[in-house]
């Protein structure tokens, strides 16, 4: 059985979790619901790892593999070099709204606006290349079975609207990291993952502050956002 690749990756907070977990419910595909971040890893290592995971693969009865880790976005050469023929899913989103929600996170608008900026400058390096398919978040949202349908085509799997009903068999993406207690955090984000596709737009409106907004809008983050159709 020939074993297809493929890797979700980009700026965090963009939908990456979203569409890890929609394609997580195919019949081929196997999935882990954990971030990997093998490919930061010393080669040898690395190499082991993703091979255990094909291995996993193989065993669940699976001929796709596909792995979600954001941070990938800035391995793709890496990835590219140790995986021939991987493909590359990368989901883009508003940078007022992805900057607004890791600041939450992170407590460091600033720390926000510079991952967003410099990972979604990484995509936009990769526009083009016949192994990378880019999206926008907000089209997901806006016409979810086109866009899925589009990845499938792009994975060389069939579609089904069936796994648009992802949320009938919730997962845990983020796991307690003592084993047994959620934080606060973790509970929000595997009930975000766990429910229908909802449009959460334009929460920069009430919770992004100033400064990042005319960065985005008017200053080092401009041009990414007019390259991807937030001007």
């Amino acid at each position: 059985m020939v074993m297809r690749t493929g890797f979700i990756c980009g700026c965090g907070h963009s939908g990456t979790t979203l569409i890890a977990t929609i394609l997580a419910s195919h019949p081929d595909v196997y999935l882990p619901l954990q971030e990997t971040n093998i490919f930061f890893k010393w080669t040898p290592l690395a190499v082991f790892r993703f091979w255990k995971l094909k291995r996993a693969a193989r065993e669940a009865g699976k001929n796709v593999l596909l792995e979600k880790t954001p941070r990938h976005i800035r391995r793709v050469a890496r990835i590219r070099r140790l995986v021939p023929g991987a493909r590359f899913i990368m989901p883009v989103r508003d940078g007022r709204d992805v900057v607004a929600s890791l600041t939450k996170r992170l407590d460091d608008p600033k720390e926000a606006l510079d991952r967003w900026i410099n990972d979604n400058a990484l995509v936009l390096a990769e526009r083009g290349k016949p192994d990378v398919l880019i999206y926008r978040y907000e089209d997901l949202v806006e016409n979810p079975a086109k866009v899925v349908e589009q990845i499938c085509g792009f994975l060389d799997v069939t579609f089904s609207p069936d796994l648009l009903d992802y949320h009938k068999n919730p997962q845990q993406w983020f796991k307690p990291t003592d084993a047994s207690v959620e934080t606060p955090h973790e509970v929000l984000r595997n009930q975000q993952v766990n429910q229908p596709i909802y449009d959460g737009s334009g929460r920069w409106r009430s919770e992004l502050g100033n400064a990042e907004l005319q960065d985005l809008v008017q200053g080092r983050g401009a041009q990414l956002m007019k390259a991807f159709g937030y001007a």
